[in-house]
């Protein structure tokens, strides 16, 4: 009878966590866009997200952490929300080794970047970088699954639940619903009605008063128009 074969028998994969970094520059602005955090490297040489391997008794979230700190210059804080995507496990994925990697996106305000290491690049709707070369490792493919649930959690145009006005975050309070509306559009990639959008977010939303009267935007282009946040639920 076959002995029982040791956990030591079995070959091991290193486990890397990699992060899409996510922001909207100029959220506030009349062109908002869609960017991502790319990093240079240097062995093997090219561009990447930030990443690294889970260290011996880590757990994936502490390795996410440590990458937002020592990698990217961030201190991690609650309310930074960084989403598990999937694994990323094709065994050739890595020239170097075989690696796992626990995908995942972080969306953040762009001051939160500002100071961060690496480059903000544009990216389009269905993933794919903007002017740049292919990304190390499988690293393209993180992109795309990011953007793409990125995409579906502002897709309002299909569905009339679990609907919210910015879900990730991406537009500073208080904001114009023409504000609103063009953070949506950097992130879908389609230009959306204004009245079916101003209708379908106005429910969400509370104005800003002060003294019982709307408060205007008055800095912007145009006519001034009224200020909200977001409701509380």
């Amino acid at each position: 009878m076959a002995r029982p074969r040791g956990l030591e028998s079995y070959p091991r994969p290193g486990v890397t966590v990699d992060l899409a970094l996510l922001t909207v520059e100029g959220a506030s602005d009349t062109n908002p866009e869609l960017k991502l955090l790319v990093q240079d490297r240097a062995d093997p040489e090219g561009r990447a997200l930030p990443g690294g391997f889970i260290r011996e008794r880590w757990t994936v979230a502490q390795t996410v952490e440590d990458v937002l700190r020592r990698k990217v210059g961030i201190e991690p804080r609650d309310d930074i929300h960084p989403r598990l995507l999937r694994l990323f496990d094709d065994p050739e994925r890595d020239d170097r080794t075989w690696a796992i990697s626990a995908g995942h996106s972080v969306s953040l305000h762009e001051s939160d970047l500002a100071a961060a290491t690496g480059d903000l690049v544009p990216v389009s709707t269905t993933g794919n970088l903007i002017g740049e070369d292919p990304l190390l490792f499988d690293h393209d493919e993180i992109v795309a699954t990011a953007v793409h649930e990125l995409r579906d959690r502002y897709e309002i145009r299909y569905r009339y639940v679990d609907i919210h006005p910015d879900p990730d975050g991406f537009l500073p309070e208080p904001f114009t619903l023409h504000q609103l509306r063009r953070v949506h559009e950097a992130v879908v990639g389609d230009e959306l009605h204004k009245d079916n959008f101003n209708r379908r977010m106005k429910p969400m939303l509370e104005p800003v008063l002060r003294g019982g009267e709307p408060v205007l935007a008055t800095q912007l282009r145009g006519r001034p128009a009224a200020l909200y946040r977001k409701a509380a639920r």
